[in-house]
């Protein structure tokens, strides 16, 4: 459900702070001018975010994120929501601190995973490249090589 979710967040979230601290008298005159500015790019961070979660191989697989990525995300959605009802500064810092926490989470397990494909896309070419022995014969033997001579021929009269 997060794996779609964050899409849908990235659109809903900003756009669920900029009405309702419209509508709860905070965003009157130059705070309404922050937020026309901050809310987009917000959600501009929450889809490189999602973007950067869904190149993950497991993740387009599974349709599922990570562990670490679920709590992330619910702890980053809840403090937005939070903020939306209760404009404080400490919940923007909350905001601002699961942004980066994620960001290097994301990137952290994407090139993790990265890495053991390419290690296993090694080792297969290594091992496809190997040289191939029939069982039970020892490898360090040399192999036997039979030698046929074609007939030697006489010359006609």
């Amino acid at each position: 459900m997060l794996f779609v979710g964050q899409f849908v967040a990235a659109i809903v979230l900003p756009t669920w702070i900029l009405i309702s601290r419209g509508l709860f008298d905070d965003g009157i005159g130059w705070e309404l001018l922050v937020y026309l500015l901050v809310c987009p790019a917000l959600s501009v961070v929450m889809f490189v975010i999602a973007g950067i979660i869904s190149l993950r191989g497991s993740v387009r697989a599974t349709r599922a994120v990570s562990w670490l990525d679920a709590g992330l995300l619910t702890g980053w959605y809840l403090s937005m929501i939070s903020y939306g009802l209760w404009a404080s500064g400490w919940l923007a810092t909350l905001i601002v601190l699961f942004a980066i926490a994620l960001f290097w989470a994301a990137i952290w397990q994407f090139f993790t995973e990265a890495r053991s494909r390419f290690r296993g896309l090694v080792a297969g070419f290594e091992e496809a490249a190997a040289p191939r022995h029939p069982s039970g014969s020892d490898p360090q033997q040399a192999p036997q090589v039979i030698i046929i001579d074609p007939p030697s021929e006489t010359p006609r009269r």
